[in-house]
């Protein structure tokens, strides 16, 4: 059996970038993008803006049916709220396929690793906890660390990276849980929204 497979059993799955997306998705009611230091997309959404989706999350919006979200520790519990209220919406259990976005070149993103972490536990919080080894050890990384998280995120290469563009407000504004209530939405037109449909 093949990594993967094993993942596919687990309603809450996790893994790394545009590979992994296509590794766990397959069968998922619901893929989220979790943001790291460097993410945009909820920031954006809060000020009222619409974003393009990611060329991964676009591909991943073509080749299935699931709903897309994004999600940073600033949104993680409306995030995990939203994927409960599909799941009634839908009347059944859904998968939830947990991608940490990482740039190729980024190496070990420790500040998304954090924000899927997060999205695990705001899951099991809501009572979406069957989760893969993968998914337990990246919430178990998000529990262990939560008080220093915000630390965490202006220390990462991430996060000191946009700190030395000037972006320093916008790092610690990444690290604040729970800050936020959007649930950015990929919609048909590619662009982001903050209603799930």
């Amino acid at each position: 059996m093949t990594a993967a497979a094993q993942q596919q059993r687990y309603e809450v799955r996790f893994d790394w970038g545009s590979a992994g997306r296509q590794r766990i998705s397959s069968g998922a009611g619901v893929i989220v993008f979790a943001e790291g230091a460097d993410g945009r997309v909820v920031s954006a959404i809060e000020r009222g803006e619409r974003v393009a989706g990611s060329a991964d999350a676009m591909d991943a919006a073509a080749r299935s049916a699931s709903l897309v979200l994004a999600a940073s520790l600033r949104n993680r519990t409306a995030v995990a709220q939203a994927v409960f209220q599909h799941q009634i919406d839908r009347g059944e259990r859904v998968r939830v396929a947990i991608v940490a976005e990482t740039s190729a070149d980024a190496g070990f993103a420790v500040d998304a690793l954090l924000t899927a972490g997060a999205v695990v536990d705001a899951l099991a919080t809501v009572g979406i906890d069957y989760s893969s080894p993968e998914a337990a050890a990246a919430g178990a990384a998000f529990t262990g660390l939560g008080r220093a998280v915000g630390h965490l995120y202006t220390a990462s290469t991430v996060g000191q990276a946009r700190i030395d563009d000037g972006e320093r407000d916008a790092v610690v504004a990444a690290g604040t849980v729970d800050a936020a209530e959007v649930v950015p939405v990929l919609g048909a037109d590619g662009y982001w929204s903050n209603q799930v449909s």
